[in-house]
């Protein structure tokens, strides 16, 4: 292999790893599922069994076009006695109350609804959704990919040695 081709190996891991870290700085991870329809949803909740969706990449709702993604939702409502919990990513933020405590709004005729919000990835899977954050996962992900990387481009360049 020569320079040029080396080189240009070595452009295409860089705008791919660079492409990487930058989507992952603007986007938010968050769990998407509804108990009245998958029960594993419910609490307690276990995150191994439900997918995680990368926010930016789903639809936003059509009174939300034009808004981004940027905090992860979890809303159980109690409807005549009936208990439904909804995970979701959220577009609208709300400085009082993300991160924070949950906080509840009664409704008429036996409804109320209990809103959490929270500013970091998978951070609507527990309970009571504070964001204590799990960093890591942006940080592992980040390691992974510059792991293969360095990997790629070792093995482009040990072949150009053979």
């Amino acid at each position: 292999m020569n320079g040029a081709k080396c080189a240009a190996c070595l452009a295409a891991v860089l705008f791919v790893l660079f492409a990487f870290v930058v989507k992952g700085a603007k986007s938010i991870i968050c769990y998407k599922c509804n108990s009245k329809y998958d029960p594993r949803c419910g609490d307690p909740f276990n995150p191994y069994t439900i997918g995680l969706v990368d926010c930016n990449i789903t639809d936003v709702p059509s009174h939300l076009k034009g808004k981004e993604p940027v905090i992860c939702r979890k809303t159980v409502q109690n409807i005549h006695k009936s208990i439904r919990i909804v995970r979701d990513c959220g577009y609208v933020d709300d400085p009082a109350h993300d991160d924070q405590d949950c906080y509840g709004r009664l409704g008429s005729h036996d409804i109320d609804v209990t809103h959490c919000s929270c500013t970091t990835d998978m951070c609507n899977g527990s309970k009571d959704v504070v964001s204590n954050g799990p960093y890591w996962y942006s940080a592992t992900a980040t390691a992974m990919v510059a792991t293969a990387a360095v990997t790629i481009m070792g093995f482009f360049l040990n072949i150009h040695h053979l």
